[in-house]
């Protein structure tokens, strides 16, 4: 009678460990795209008669909602950064150019959505994010006297889904960066040369 009970209990565990392998075979992971970093090296670089480029980040992210930056595969403050690394080239000279970011948020907001039997049967946009980019340019001599800047601000928005995969939203996410970065890059190259022609080389 024992016998048939240890036979039994080693079938059943045979059974659960059949079923548990098969259970973690049927799983899958899930692993997120890897989306490649901005870069502006594609542009011609802007070379001015400065001896350093400084950049000064005055907007620190809360890291909490409503903002999401933070989440961006590539931050617009980062993104900012490598525009200035790849853009703007010091040549020498007692000058410094200070680039600031003033602003560089995404917030996101949610929006209403019908919760009726039709509302089943369509995707609707349950958020939308808005991304706002403000940076002002200086040229300083030595004493820190300002000799000439400008500022440029670019704003964008998007909308996600409902039920928007990670995958899906980091792709949204770095496609509204680069938008704003685009709109940031041609209005601020036309700031540089309207008032920074006399500090172009």
């Amino acid at each position: 009678m024992i016998r048939r009970l240890f036979r039994a209990k080693s079938w059943i565990y045979a059974i659960a460990l059949i079923a548990v392998g098969a259970l973690g075979a049927c799983e899958t992971t899930m692993t997120r795209p890897v989306i490649p970093e901005l870069s502006f090296k594609h542009l011609p670089a802007l070379s001015f008669s400065v001896g350093r480029i400084e950049l000064l980040e005055k907007y620190h992210s809360p890291l909490r909602p409503p903002n999401v930056e933070h989440l961006f595969p590539t931050p617009i403050s980062a993104a900012l950064r490598r525009w200035s690394d790849d853009r703007l080239q010091a040549k020498g000279g007692p000058n410094v150019m200070h680039v600031i970011i003033e602003d560089a948020s995404a917030v996101a907001e949610e929006l209403e959505t019908d919760k009726d039997l039709e509302a089943l049967f369509t995707t609707e946009q349950a958020e939308r994010v808005d991304a706002h980019l403000k940076v002002r340019i200086e040229i300083s001599d030595e004493n820190g006297a300002v000799l000439a800047f400008t500022s440029t601000e670019a704003t964008r928005s998007r909308t996600t889904p409902e039920n928007v995969s990670l995958s899906e939203r980091d792709q949204l996410y770095n496609d509204l960066a680069i938008a704003v970065m685009n709109d940031f890059n041609t209005s601020q190259e036309q700031g540089i040369r309207r008032h920074f022609d006399n500090f172009l080389k």
